[in-house]
């Protein structure tokens, strides 16, 4: 399709978040922060979330975990800290959270700036790609190459970019919810059922503390409910466990689940439970999850009967133990073996994942995607089920 093509579709304003990476700087003495901020405005973008923060891994891994959390935000731009320094540090912080990068943002980038200071552009990490759904670009400290970036690259190419990943993208942006609207309370002596549609039976869920009437639809999270034999305990707000808490992307996708509860199943195994945007109604995307080694088990229970989700090493699970048969699950999934390298690490329906070395990839049962930190692939697709 030719470029000009996609124009029409693409966002006329966009939220972008700007950050400065500086031990040195302070708002009264940055320049290319607020540099990228004029340079949006003048293109009928706004800079938002304006942010100076320290040439630490924690400290830039933890803002931009925030702002790519953020529904306002469509975009980050970072500057500073890309050289070859000790201190420089944010391409690795950057890369350890993309899912994808675009290799040839980095190489035009040397490539025009070479034309400008000459073989002092090699020493420069600009570096480029897609987190969670939104385009992040980290240039340099200096004005000149802020400016440099941004008109040649980065603005006439920005709104295309996200008119593009707002259409089918593997890590669509997480939606602001309004808080869940819970029907009353109904007394357990005299339950208010609602008349079900003509040749729809109705008999209500195993919920302690209440019960919900409830359609019995063949699919969906209720159904996979019934069918494990679960129970669910409302009104619960367990802690996330503790080898979740290294994982910032996707605890930050589960603390904002709208309800929580906790599924005990008939053989006393229990799950977390996570709804979005509540643990009510049929439509919810319900995530389960249980603390396992070396990662824990995740289920997307709304795609039942499917089983899709994050495999765990123990068989003592719902999902298939990541130490199964890898070519007969590819079988199952893509129609096709897969001979390649890795041990199961999820389950989709119709892809498989697999992690090596702490690296985890995609494959479709034609090609093998790019391998991701496995940290950052989880909160990749704890993201995706908990939209989709």
């Amino acid at each position: 399709m030719h470029l000009h093509a996609h124009t029409p579709s693409a966002p006329r304003s966009l939220r972008v978040a700007v950050v400065t990476v500086s031990t040195s700087r302070s708002a009264s003495s940055d320049r290319s922060g607020p540099l990228l901020a004029q340079l949006l405005k003048g293109q009928g973008h706004e800079a938002v979330e304006p942010t100076i923060v320290p040439d630490e891994p924690d400290e830039i891994g933890a803002v931009l975990d925030r702002l790519l959390a953020e529904p306002s935000v469509e975009a980050v731009l970072l500057t500073g800290g890309t050289g070859i320094s000790a201190r420089d540090c944010t391409p690795n912080v950057l890369r350890q959270r993309l899912d994808r990068e675009i290799p040839g943002f980095g190489e035009l980038f040397r490539l025009l700036s070479f034309q400008q200071v000459g073989a002092a552009a090699m020493l420069s990490d600009a570096v480029g790609g897609i987190a969670r759904g939104k385009p992040v670009f980290a240039l340099p400290g200096s004005t000149k190459a802020c400016e440099l970036g941004m008109e040649k690259l980065i603005l006439p190419e920005l709104a295309h970019m996200v008119a593009e990943l707002g259409k089918e993208t593997p890590l669509p942006r997480l939606k602001s919810v309004p808080p869940p609207q819970l029907p009353a309370v109904v007394p357990a002596t005299a339950p208010e059922v609602e008349p079900a549609p003509q040749g729809i039976s109705v008999r209500p869920l195993p919920i302690s503390g209440e019960r919900k009437p409830e359609l019995d639809l063949p699919t969906g999270w209720r159904a996979g409910l019934r069918a494990l034999g679960g129970t669910l305990t409302l009104g619960q707000n367990p802690e996330l466990p503790e080898s979740m808490q290294r994982m910032a992307a996707a605890c930050d996708v589960l603390n904002s689940a709208g309800e929580r509860g906790r599924v005990t199943l008939p053989d006393g195994r229990e799950y977390m439970a996570f709804g979005f945007p509540d643990l009510v109604r049929n439509s919810s995307k319900v995530l389960l999850l249980r603390d396992a080694w070396p990662q824990p088990e995740v289920v997307a229970l709304h795609r039942w009967p499917r089983r899709v989700g994050i495999c765990a090493e123990d068989t003592d699970s719902i999902l298939p133990p990541s130490t199964s048969d890898v070519s007969q699950h590819s079988v199952e999934r893509t129609g096709r073996p897969y001979m390649g390298p890795g041990s199961l690490f999820a389950l989709e329906s119709t892809s498989i994942y697999l992690v090596d070395r702490k690296k985890v990839a995609q494959w479709d049962g034609r090609r093998s995607a790019s391998w991701d930190p496995l940290n950052s692939m989880m909160g990749t697709l704890i993201l995706y089920w908990s939209q989709k």
